[in-house]
């Protein structure tokens, strides 16, 4: 564990090289061109994807045959007809390809490191540039949440703050730098709950960003301790967001959640707006969505991304599997970014009936309602059409509590399961300090996907 000198030794880094006045003069235009036309938006990405082009042309084996744009051919189109989608394997079994250098990080490129929730890790060299565009990206996106430059935050988000073993306050790190209170995930319990709250309050913070998961276990506490404390905002990402956190976290604070989608790999980002919607940010990056024979589709498909601004490592039709699906229309918000609707959980995390008929995991939030006296919950399906009700309980919770969660699994999720409740005295968070409220253990879920992409109906032959 880094001591406190160089915890913030660190922070000033950070700020020296992300929030310094180029991340600022940055986020400033971004939130100008906004609501530009549409036209004028869609003509400064075609630069930027021409630009990504003709950088992985230069930089990566794999792109060095393929020709150049030219000038009077949208680099869209190109896009599509030169470029194969490629996924994480793909880069981890061809680094000579794929990453410039011969795939030997330079001492002064960022290293950004993923295993995502394939297990599989990978690493991404970045550009110093990025880095800056990418802090501008995320500074935007919090003015929509109403947060303004100097204004405190508080931050859950599975930063290592403090010794996993300590066991009384502080469980929190001040940034004086950036005006952030980075508090312990690790530590959060109904116990310490209260001094977090306490802190977070003392220190002026009016938004919090955090982990789904974190932000509604700090609400539910918050609640059950009758703390006052308000805010005017929650930034939520890197987890899916269900409905009960949202309604959870939303009472509790009184405030809005603000939700936001993205990645370590930086192929996509999106946000929802005042309005709800979830909006992909054009600057960022050039997003497709294809199904599962790489073709594009109006329905949910895979998001496949290609980076505007990494020149160290462009990722070029980077398919992860996440899937979302396109929503037509302008929004009320006024923005013309182009909208989306997330699906619920990561593939891997998708869980099945007896029949194996997925099952969103939103659907699934409905097995806890009506349940009070419970501290953790996971749903993990361990066979085919067998789910494990991994339950932490709380004082008070009884034989008719568990039969009311299966109950509830057969009436307002699913009937075609095996359900099983198992107590537990706690459900560890996964390294990262994320909390998997969805997970997904049997094989034979992986080999399902398998042969349901097999099985889809291959596309008519191209006539162009």
């Amino acid at each position: 564990m880094p001591s406190t000198i160089t915890q913030h030794l660190s922070l000033i880094t950070r700020h020296l090289v992300r929030r310094n006045p180029f991340a600022l003069a940055r986020a400033r235009a971004l939130i100008e061109r906004e609501t530009l036309p549409e036209a004028q938006i869609l003509e400064r990405q075609s630069a930027l994807l021409r630009r990504t082009l003709e950088t992985a042309r230069a930089r990566l084996p794999r792109y060095a045959g393929v020709p150049a744009c030219p000038p009077d051919v949208d680099p869209r189109v190109w896009l599509r007809r030169h470029y194969p989608v490629v996924s994480k394997p793909d880069l981890v079994n061809n680094r000579a390809l794929y990453y410039p250098n011969g795939g030997a990080r330079k001492p002064w490129w960022p290293l950004g490191k993923t295993s995502g929730t394939s297990g599989t890790p990978l690493e991404v060299f970045r550009s110093l540039d990025s880095v800056i565009w990418e802090e501008a990206f995320h500074l935007q996106y919090w003015a929509w949440a109403g947060h303004r430059n100097g204004a405190a935050q508080a931050i859950l988000r599975g930063d290592q703050i403090v010794p996993a073993k300590q066991a009384n306050p502080p469980y929190w790190l001040w940034d004086r730098y950036g005006k952030q209170l980075f508090v312990s995930t690790r530590h959060l319990t109904l116990r310490t709950a209260g001094a977090m709250l306490d802190r977070i309050a003392a220190q002026g913070a009016a938004q919090l960003r955090a982990y789904p998961s974190s932000s509604y276990e700090l609400a539910r506490a918050a609640e059950q301790l009758g703390h006052p404390l308000r805010l005017r905002a929650v930034i939520t990402g890197s987890e899916p967001v269900f409905p009960a956190q949202r309604e959870q976290i939303e009472r509790a604070f009184g405030c809005r959640v603000f939700d936001f989608y993205g990645m370590a790999e930086r192929t996509a980002f999106a946000g929802q707006c005042e309005h709800g919607y979830y909006h992909l940010n054009p600057e960022y990056s050039y997003v497709e969505i294809l199904d599962e024979q790489n073709n594009p589709t109006d329905g949910f498909g895979y998001v496949v991304g290609t980076t505007l601004h990494n020149l160290v490592m462009p990722l070029v039709r980077y398919r992860i599997s996440d899937k979302a699906r396109w929503i037509s229309g302008s929004c009320p918000c006024g923005r013309h970014y182009p909208r989306i609707e997330l699906s619920s959980g990561k593939v891997e995390d998708q869980l099945f009936d007896s029949d194996n008929n997925p099952i969103s995991a939103s659907i699934i939030t409905f097995a806890l309602k009506g349940l009070e006296r419970i501290s953790k919950t996971q749903m993990a399906q361990v066979g085919p059409g067998e789910w494990e009700v991994r339950i932490v309980p709380e004082a008070g919770f009884t034989k008719a509590d568990e039969e009311k969660m299966l109950r509830n699994i057969r009436e307002l999720v699913t009937e075609r399961v095996h359900a099983r409740i198992r107590l537990m005295d706690d459900i560890p968070l996964q390294p990262s300090g994320k909390f998997k409220w969805v997970s997904q253990e049997w094989q034979g879920a992986k080999e399902l996907r398998s042969a349901t992409a097999a099985a889809a109906p291959k596309p008519a032959p191209s006539l162009t």
